[in-house]
């Protein structure tokens, strides 16, 4: 076996790890979302993603905010989140949801990516949400709560666990928080330049405007 063939080995199975952790704490009641709810949210955004209709039971606004940030986030203004709050939905219930599609869509396009079949939603849980607050968050300089300023570290930071389960995904699939801060960290035989690269022209053609 090469060298590649290794690293290859070793990048499935600890993206297997990776899926079998998320789509576990996936079936499980969130903090504003049961685990019913949360499956509807990802499997919403899974029907988007190719044009399907998503999951009738699945409250309005619920269901199009899920369609707006698997498939347009970059449409989606201050308006849009005042709307839906307005509808019935808490704002950090929003900010679960944003966390619940991205990281549903994460390990899908990086299944695609690795040549895997999607993984199978699991069967929710049952049990209510824990409703409960972060500590240390203000509308500081975005449209949603968090602590400190608002940028990608800190955007999910108004639901409890939330920013641990993206960083969950950020650390197998590009780098862990410790290794941004490092200019010569390698992974997998690329270096940080060529990393940065590949995910510059990732984010140009997803119309990422971060």
């Amino acid at each position: 076996m090469g060298h590649d063939d290794v690293v290859t080995t070793s990048l499935i199975a600890e993206f297997d790890r990776l899926a079998t952790r998320q789509f576990s704490e996936l079936a499980v009641p969130g903090v504003w979302w049961s685990g019913a709810e949360k499956i509807m949210i990802a499997s919403a955004a899974r029907a988007a993603a190719t044009g399907r209709p998503g999951p009738p039971d699945l409250a309005p606004a619920a269901a199009e905010a899920a369609r707006r940030v698997a498939t347009e986030a970059i449409s989606i203004r201050r308006d849009d989140i005042e709307r839906w709050v307005a509808a019935g939905m808490r704002v950090e219930a929003y900010v679960e949801l944003v966390g619940i599609v991205c990281r549903v869509t994460t390990l899908d396009t990086a299944s695609f990516g690795l040549g895997l079949d999607t993984t199978e939603l699991p069967h929710p849980s049952t049990g209510d949400p824990s409703e409960k607050t972060a500590e240390d968050v203000a509308y500081v300089d975005g449209w949603v709560p968090t602590n400190g300023p608002a940028f990608p570290p800190t955007a999910l930071s108004s639901v409890p666990g939330a920013t641990e389960l993206m960083f969950d995904i950020h650390g197998v699939l590009y780098l862990s928080l410790e290794q941004m801060g490092s200019h010569v960290v390698s992974r997998d035989g690329m270096s940080r330049e060529q990393l940065e690269l590949a995910a510059s022209r990732t984010s140009f053609l997803n119309d990422c405007f971060y």
